[in-house]
């Protein structure tokens, strides 16, 4: 994630590895409202990173750096084809939430993702003592962060400073523009007042001749299609759809046929049941499946199996675990017919239990060598039926790759998160992740993405029950590499050059990509 560490900017700074979001229920962190709530609105943005909050020499008196404002060879407004008010330091207090999961404001904080940021109006580009700048902002250290190089750059950071390491996509308002900067501008040894940044000259440019577009026209027929490319709403959020009236009569038939067929049978008949074999399970219905384990989601569990087998003979050997703790019941309610599990998952049976040769709880016909990587190497690393969880589990479930190191924290996530959320934004996650770094993992089949969406407007927990979730037995699912709007796919970092691009295509919802 070092690509977001650069000078005087504003982006994000990834908090999980995801958006994302898939079973809290299981993890038993808090739960919130299912209903559909208001977004906060909270989005991110960063700038440049340093150990310590060093501002430029006694250079930056208010004369000098009001005399710096004032020059007229300074560049011209980003947007000056825009009418906008004056800049409003109060409202710029408000835009920096986009900033402060990466850039701490005050004097005596310290670098985050990106540098600190008191002082940054007027002083010298990568001259934060400490930081780790890229070629591209060293190549601009003789120039200074004025006002207006200021604008310039969150409106087009990468197209400003070739071969920044920011990723963020920018701030295409220009309100928003000179609020932030007024505000920042307050923030130093040497203050200065938002009429002395020379912004509020930021006004409608002269008409163009007859007959041809003013640039404002064209600057606004051209924004939309860069908003496009630069929002999150380019990533479209679906829940998968629903059973058809068809698909229902057709699930019920088939129920009742099997009913009948399995009535009375014994256990190695049952065992050996087609249904429980490809080609036939692929398609099998959650109804089918619990026509005979119907008890994985009751509460009181019979003595015997419906084909006669004691119930204690017939544990799957994570039931056996310490971590294992409850009946059957509770482990698959909570992902499969729990409010919560409900409304943020579409799970079928058949998305674990695919149907493999049940004679051999491994990946292979023997249990070799390499299938003893769990339960201290006693066991088979798979799920009954031969599922291994690295397939299942932790296409839901992980740890969050290294929040300090690789996504700039200052802390571990539940130490973090209390300077990034308040009551108004109670999700820090969000803090990055609601305006950039968006990607379409969530829109699979056994996800409901844009439930998701709207609850995770309301904690943290919801991204972080699963994103901030133990690590099965320390082996990662790799998860494909989304590339979200604006993201620089020109460099990839070690740890996803092996990564896929899109989610396995078994699971795709294809409307919503």
């Amino acid at each position: 994630m070092k690509m977001m560490q650069e000078a005087g900017l504003f982006a994000t700074l990834a908090v999980g590895i995801v958006v994302a979001v898939h079973a809290l229920g299981s993890l038993g962190v808090a739960q919130p409202n299912l209903a559909p709530p208001n977004p906060p609105g909270m989005m991110v943005a960063e700038a440049e990173a340093a150990d310590t909050g060093a501002v430029p020499a006694a250079s930056q008196t208010q004369d000098t750096a009001a005399a710096q404002v004032a020059e007229t060879t300074a560049p011209a407004l980003a947007s000056s084809a825009e009418v906008v008010g004056p800049p409003d330091a109060k409202a710029g207090k408000a835009v920096f939430a986009k900033c402060k999961a990466c850039h701490a404001i005050d004097k005596a904080g310290k670098n985050g993702v990106g540098p600190i940021l008191f002082g940054v109006v007027n002083r010298p580009i990568a001259s934060v003592a400490g930081y780790k700048y890229s070629a591209g902002m060293t190549g601009k250290s003789a120039e200074t962060w004025t006002p207006q190089l200021l604008d310039t750059y969150l409106k087009d950071v990468k197209g400003t400073i070739k071969g920044t390491k920011m990723a963020f996509a920018g701030l295409p308002k220009a309100k928003e523009r000179i609020d932030l900067i007024a505000y920042l501008a307050e923030n130093s040894d040497s203050p200065i007042s938002a009429t002395d940044l020379g912004l509020a000259a930021m006004v409608a440019e002269a008409p163009a001749p007859a007959g041809e577009p003013s640039a404002a026209q064209t600057s606004a027929a051209e924004q939309p299609a860069a908003a496009e490319e630069a929002s999150p709403s380019a990533v479209v959020y679906a829940d998968p759809p629903p059973q058809t009236a068809e698909e229902q009569a057709a699930e019920a038939s088939a129920v009742e046929a099997l009913k009948k067929a399995v009535a009375g049978m014994d256990h190695q008949r049952a065992k050996y049941h087609p249904l429980h074999f490809k080609p036939a399970i692929d398609t099998a219905t959650n109804g089918e499946c619990l026509a005979c384990h119907h008890e994985v989601l009751d509460r009181n569990l019979s003595e015997k199996s419906p084909a006669g087998v004691d119930a204690a003979k017939s544990l799957a050997w994570y039931q056996t675990l310490a971590t294992y703790d409850g009946p059957q019941m509770n482990f698959h309610q909570r992902h499969m017919t729990s409010p919560y599990a409900k409304a943020v998952m579409n799970l079928k049976c058949t998305f674990c239990h695919q149907g493999n040769d049940p004679r051999e709880e491994s990946p292979h016909m023997t249990v070799a060598a390499a299938d003893l990587t769990s339960n201290n190497g006693s066991q088979p690393f798979t799920l009954r039926k031969m599922v291994n969880p690295t397939e299942t589990c932790l296409r839901c479930h992980g740890a969050m790759p290294d929040p300090v190191n690789i996504m700039g924290l200052a802390a571990p996530w539940p130490e973090a998160r209390k300077d990034l959320e308040t009551p108004e934004a109670p999700n820090g996650c969000l803090s990055c992740h609601q305006e950039l770094f968006r990607t379409n993992r969530h829109n699979v089949s056994y996800l409901n993405a844009a439930t998701i969406e709207d609850l995770a407007t309301e904690s943290s927990d919801v991204c972080y029950g699963c994103h901030g979730g133990r690590a099965w037995y320390m082996i990662p699912y790799k998860y494909p590499r989304h590339p979200w709007p604006g993201m620089d796919a020109s460099t990839v970092p070690d740890w996803a050059k092996d990564r896929k691009t899109e989610s396995d295509p078994r699971y795709q919802i294809k409307a919503a990509q």
